[in-house]
């Protein structure tokens, strides 16, 4: 019995003095204060929200990779129609029958060879490009992969690799490319097409996890280079182009089973896409968005209690100084 009581009295007095220390430890982080240690209350932001069908009249030059089909192709004939100097991108020029149409039809899109995988290529076409300045460096090339290689237990690493090698790699190489051509632009404007399934709070299903995975790394570079770029006043922008009816979609939700009723036309994607664009400033910078103008959460964070800012509690600041996790992501 007296053995139970002092087991009792040392655990109540092993939490007393767990909590003195966290309290001595929120005193001790840096934080916003004023007289009597009493911390200010969080900023609250207001939410962005971004117009769609708001289209501007400011044209320049955009560089649009993976142009010959899908969204890319929308994209290109928009701005084309909108009265940019567009540069169009694609693997194979030759078999990019639409897309050297457009060109033909209009003396202010040109065709050029680009291939995400190939570094040296891209390197040739920035040469190429010296001087010219690129208002909007519009980064829409991707690969899915082919979905039943993405199941688990049959996955194929190499096209894990490859994947990751065209929508991560390959995009990030091409910001570094052709950054100066984006510096000396009066826009400066870097935009990775991006996706929904990039979002670790908005995941849904469990297929094409490759292609999930080297969206997820994609904005976690851009979100990098956006931080690291800011004080050259250069705009990191990362778009989700919506559910559209191309064939990497269909490949997807044949995969999946999922009837593609729902999906958006490219012309549609294109037209909020642009205009979303249009309405990235650098206050901005390294947010993630989705065609209809709203943020996407990078994740969703479970909160164990009624907080404003989880990130400002003081509990949080705690954790983070201890390295802790206090809370389930």
């Amino acid at each position: 019995m007296l053995h139970s009581i002092l087991v009792q009295l040392l655990a109540r007095r092993q939490l007393a003095l767990l909590t003195l220390l966290a309290v001595l430890a929120i005193s001790a982080l840096p934080g916003n204060s004023y007289a009597g240690g009493h911390t200010n209350a969080p900023i609250k932001k207001e939410p962005i929200q971004l117009d769609p069908a708001l289209r501007s009249d400011v044209t320049g030059t955009v560089l649009v990779t993976g142009a010959n089909r899908g969204i890319g192709l929308q994209l290109a004939t928009n701005y084309t129609e909108r009265g940019w100097t567009v540069i169009a991108t694609a693997r194979t020029p030759n078999k990019a029958d639409d897309l050297n149409a457009l060109a033909d039809a209009h003396s202010n899109l040109t065709v050029e060879y680009l291939d995400l995988l190939d570094h040296e290529g891209i390197d040739d076409l920035a040469k190429k490009l010296q001087g010219v300045p690129i208002d909007v460096l519009l980064n829409n090339a991707a690969m899915l992969g082919d979905p039943a290689a993405q199941d688990f237990g049959n996955l194929d690493y190499e096209l894990m690799e490859q994947v990751f090698a065209v929508n991560t790699v390959g995009t990030m190489k091409m910001a570094e490319a052709f950054f100066d051509h984006v510096l000396i632009s009066d826009q400066k404007k870097i935009v990775a097409i991006t996706s929904l399934q990039a979002s670790i709070g908005e995941l849904r299903e469990p297929l094409v996890p490759f292609y999930k995975l080297s969206k997820t790394a994609l904005n976690m570079g851009m979100m990098t280079l956006a931080k690291r770029v800011k004080g050259k006043k250069v705009i990191i922008a990362l778009i989700s182009p919506g559910a559209v009816d191309t064939s990497m979609m269909k490949a997807a939700l044949d995969h999946a089973g999922v009837k593609a009723n729902f999906l958006i036309t490219p012309q549609e994607s294109a037209e909020a896409v642009i205009n979303i664009i249009d309405q990235y400033d650098l206050k901005m910078t390294g947010t993630f968005m989705s065609h209809r103008g709203d943020v996407i959460p990078w994740y969703q964070l479970k909160r164990i209690y009624n907080e404003t800012t989880l990130e400002n509690s003081a509990w949080h600041r705690v954790g983070n100084w201890l390295g802790l996790r206090l809370f389930d992501v």
